[in-house]
């Protein structure tokens, strides 16, 4: 009976070592020491000593150990530290090691393809050299060291990490801290100590699972450590991103592109003397003068060319005052026969007036489609008379320059890898900014447009010069022409076209006097919107008020808008893990 129940015991404890032992045989880290060597020039000097447990299932003929290089800053740019294997060795022997490039970083795999006596204990010793570690602050420098990475695919029992400053520096002058957990956790299970000046030491009081690692955090004073120059980091960041030193590149090549064509073919012909005109150029609408002067359309150009027709005979501009807003009412008065010349307004008429039962345009929202593709119609025809006769705006060099911008950002993006993007933002715009400039600056008047630009200004001159004795002192022919109401209506188009219309009206004023001013306005038979008694505030109403109206009516409802100790594990740099192989 006896006998019977020791063989009983025997067989339990058998049967429990056997159920014990898997838990026993698994392979982990036994511990763990990195020591970290940092110099006054910024390299550090790094040897980690991890003793495992091997017991073949994953560690088979040795370890790897991952190691990050490349981070995002705060910016977004990326960094690229250098990573330089010193030496590699097994229980104190020197072994066989190879490495590989990864996505962020250098994997390091020690061993050969022997495979290890198992289950056995191993210690190996991994040193490397790294740089542009140490953060560099206003009152202070620090160290924030990922000294035991996350990456581990093995439980670590225990762990130090030891910090060897490049002089001795009282432990009054240095703090210390450090993160222990998964990654983002802030858990402090470690004890800590200043061993000698300028050395800190910190112990995990706790082991860590797999997937957790230790983040350790030291300051001392600034001067300890070199720091960068602006050139230095200069370097830095474009050896680093290769997409800033692309687009930096693209710009430059913009720029220089754009000026050389500016040069060839944007630079105005010299102009010539500028004498006073009191008529305007034959054969030339008022918009046709101010899309010239401009280089592009505009909605007064439109308004120009609508008072011109009203002058003339051909339109009434009705203006019914509300209590928020006026009515404006555009009405087809002509007879046959006295259509305006073929051009630009013969085109904008047959625009407004379409059916041959529309004799009134209410300007609003529900002829918006119309004005909008009058002022299209209106635009293109100012075109068509203008461009190339009398200035080019040398498109395709406008598109060549745009070219280069998006092919160097689409470049540089492909090659950044992520990192430099807020800087290539700004590049682009940069970018942007230089295109629209040459789109502006590329444009150039012909021989032909030059000598009206000519004419355009002495027509200016004139409409805006209010004394006539200083007008006889401008350079013009002889005799100046009377001024009376007939001629202040017929140029009051090309004043509103040249934002003279102000000007216009004081000179008109000037000249016959306030009685007959008065007289003049009330002989205006094309505009009907109350008594005119102030010219002046006529001559706004229709250079201003109806150009709003008409900007207003060629865009429909809703079509625009009218609404106005912060670490943490894992943090710094170092990092990476590891596991058998």
């Amino acid at each position: 009976m006896t006998a019977l129940r020791h063989a009983f015991a025997l067989l339990l404890l058998a049967w429990c070592a056997s159920a014990a032992l898997p838990g026993w045989a698994q392979e982990r880290i036994l511990s763990y020491d990195s020591r970290v060597d940092l110099h006054a020039d910024g390299s550090m000097d790094v040897t980690e000593r991890i003793a495992v447990r091997a017991e073949g299932q994953q560690i088979r003929r040795g370890i790897y150990r991952e190691f990050p290089t490349r981070y995002l800053d705060r910016h977004g740019n990326r960094v690229i530290v250098d990573f330089r294997i010193v030496g590699v060795s097994r229980d104190g022997e020197p072994i066989d090691w190879f490495s590989e490039s990864e996505r962020n970083g250098v994997v390091v795999y020690t061993g050969n393809d022997d495979f290890l006596p198992v289950p056995a204990d191993y210690t190996y010793t991994l040193r490397y050299r790294t740089n542009r570690q140490v953060g560099f602050f206003e009152r202070n420098d620090e160290l924030y060291w990922n000294a035991i990475g996350h990456g581990w695919k093995f439980a670590i029992e225990q762990a130090t990490v030891e910090i060897h400053l490049p002089a001795p520096v009282p432990p009054s002058q240095l703090a210390a801290d450090a993160y222990t957990g998964a990654y983002g956790a802030r858990r402090q299970d470690y004890s800590f100590s200043f061993p000698a000046p300028g050395v800190a030491r910190w112990r995990l009081t706790r082991p860590l699972p797999p997937g957790h690692g230790m983040t350790a955090v030291l300051t001392f004073p600034k001067g300890l450590i070199a720091e960068p120059t602006r050139q230095q980091r200069m370097r830095w960041l474009l050896n680093d991103n290769r997409g800033i030193l692309v687009a930096v590149a693209g710009l430059l090549a913009l720029l220089g592109y754009c000026f050389w064509r500016w040069r060839r073919v944007g630079r105005d012909p010299r102009g010539g003397p500028v004498i006073a005109r009191y008529e305007p150029p034959a054969g030339f609408s008022p918009a046709g003068l101010r899309f010239m002067q401009r280089m592009y359309c505009d909605t007064r150009c439109l308004t120009a060319d609508l008072l011109a027709l009203a002058v003339s005979g051909n339109v009434r501009i009705h203006r019914n005052k509300g209590m928020l807003k006026d009515e404006w009412v555009l009405e087809k008065t002509h007879a046959p026969g006295v259509l305006p010349e073929p051009g630009e307004q013969k085109l904008l008429m047959s625009k407004l007036f379409e059916g041959a039962d529309d004799a009134r345009l209410v300007l609003g929202s529900d002829s918006a489609a119309r004005m909008s593709s009058a002022q299209q119609a209106h635009a293109r025809a100012l075109e068509k008379h203008f461009i190339p006769a009398y200035f080019n705006r040398h498109g395709g060099s406008v598109a060549v320059a745009a070219a280069i911008a998006c092919g160097s950002l689409l470049a540089a993006f492909l090659i950044s890898g992520g990192g430099g993007i807020p800087i290539m933002a700004g590049i682009a715009v940069l970018m942007l900014v230089a295109v629209l400039a040459f789109a502006w600056l590329v444009r150039a008047p012909t021989a032909a447009g030059r000598r009206l630009l000519d004419e355009i200004e002495g027509l200016r001159l004139y409409l805006s010069v209010a004394e006539r004795d200083e007008l006889r002192r401008l350079a013009g022919p002889e005799p100046v022409p009377a001024l009376d109401a007939k001629r202040y209506e017929q140029l009051l188009p090309y004043a509103v076209a040249l934002d003279v219309e102000d000007a216009w009206t004081r000179k008109f004023t000037a000249a016959v006097g306030t009685a007959a001013a008065a007289a003049a306005s009330a002989g205006i038979g094309w505009y009907r919107g109350g008594a005119i008694n102030d010219l002046g505030s006529f001559s706004k109403t229709v250079g201003s008020s109806l150009t709003s109206q008409i900007s207003a009516s060629t865009h429909a409802p809703g079509s625009q808008s009218g609404a106005g100790g912060g670490g943490f594990s894992g943090g710094g740099g170092g990092g990476g893990g590891g596991g058998g192989r």
